[in-house]
Formats: C-alpha cells, structure tokens, sequence
C-alpha cells in the first residue's frame, strides 16, 4: 500500500497522470490516432520531432508528413536530430506547408492548434518532440503522446506542461492543413 501510494505521490508531483485511459475519438483530444497507428512512430532512433510530424500527418491525411520516417515519392527518410531550419529545409522539399514557430509565441500556437481540431509536433521534455493531441481549456489540461511511449496519451496540469515544453527549448510545428473531418454525430432520428 505505501508503495502505490508513493508512485501516485510521484507522478502526481510530476504533473503526469497514471496511465491514461483517454484515447479517440474524445472529445478533450484534437487529434485522432489510434494507439494501432500511433505505435508506428515509437521513436527508433532520435527521430522524435520527425515522428511526432508524421503523427499529425496521418492525423490529418498529410502523406509527405505522414511518411517521414521512410522513404516515399514524397523524398527520402529523414532520421535523426532536428531543429528548425533543418525541418523548413525537408518540409519545403517535400512540399509540406508547416507553421514552424520558436520562442513565446508557441503557447498561443499549441492552444489554436487543439482548438482547431489539429495536433501538433511539440518540443516537450529534455531536447525531445512529443504529440500534442489535445487540450482542455476548462480543465487546463494538456494531453501529450510521447513517441517513446505511443500505447499512452499522458495528461497534464498547466504547470506541469509548462515545464515540460520549457524543457526542450520553447519550438512547436503544426501542418499547415485542414485538421481531420469532423467526427460524425450519431443521433435517434425516429
């Protein structure tokens, strides 16, 4: 009993819930990525800001994006670190049209980009990219994938997420596409 009361004590200290229940289509989540789909951008080998790009790709029917990890007619892989010119550099020859934003700014973007029904590539924890997949402006939460960690969607307060965005160096790219259809309602007609 002291032990699970000690990891509850941890994680909540760390902003991080347990292990989220939360997965699409929700409506506190911007994007929907099923945990089958979101598995095929684990990050293999530091490629996480190329992942977390193809994750909203797929999200949002981006093919160039979506495929980034492997080569395509769109070009060849792109693996490994990035920062922002190298990524304006791969987008342009791809022909992917992206919002690539540093510094302050990037809290106002993140928050239109789940407003909007998209997801976005996001610096989030030590020199490291994460998905954001939603936010929850009632509650203040944000909702994250990380990409070393695809079966999950992390949940965090707005302190927590600061500090997680603070750490990678403030830097979000979001597509610059319609984000995925609208999801359908489902009603009793008769």
């Amino acid at each position: 009993m002291k032990l699970v009361l000690a990891v509850l004590v941890s994680l909540v200290a760390c902003g991080s819930a347990p292990a989220q229940t939360i997965e699409p289509p929700d409506p506190r989540l911007a994007a929907d990525l099923p945990r089958e789909i979101r598995q095929w951008f684990r990050n293999p080998d530091g490629s996480c800001v190329q992942c977390s790009i193809g994750m909203c790709g797929v999200d949002q029917n981006v093919p160039a994006a979506a495929t980034l990890l492997w080569n395509t007619e769109y070009g060849p892989r792109e693996r490994g670190g990035s920062g922002p010119s190298r990524v304006a550099a791969y987008s342009q020859r791809r022909g992917i049209r992206i919002y690539n934003v540093t510094g302050r700014d990037t809290w106002d973007w993140m928050k239109w980009a789940a407003k909007s029904g998209r997801g976005a590539a996001i610096g989030a924890g030590s020199a490291h990219f994460q998905t954001l997949m939603g936010y929850d402006e009632q509650t203040g939460t944000w909702y994250v994938c990380n990409n070393n960690s695809p079966h999950r969607i992390d949940a965090y307060d707005e302190a927590a997420f600061r500090r997680l965005h603070l750490a990678s160096g403030q830097w979000v790219v979001i597509l610059d596409y319609p984000p995925h259809p609208e999801r359908p309602q489902y009603v009793q007609w008769w």
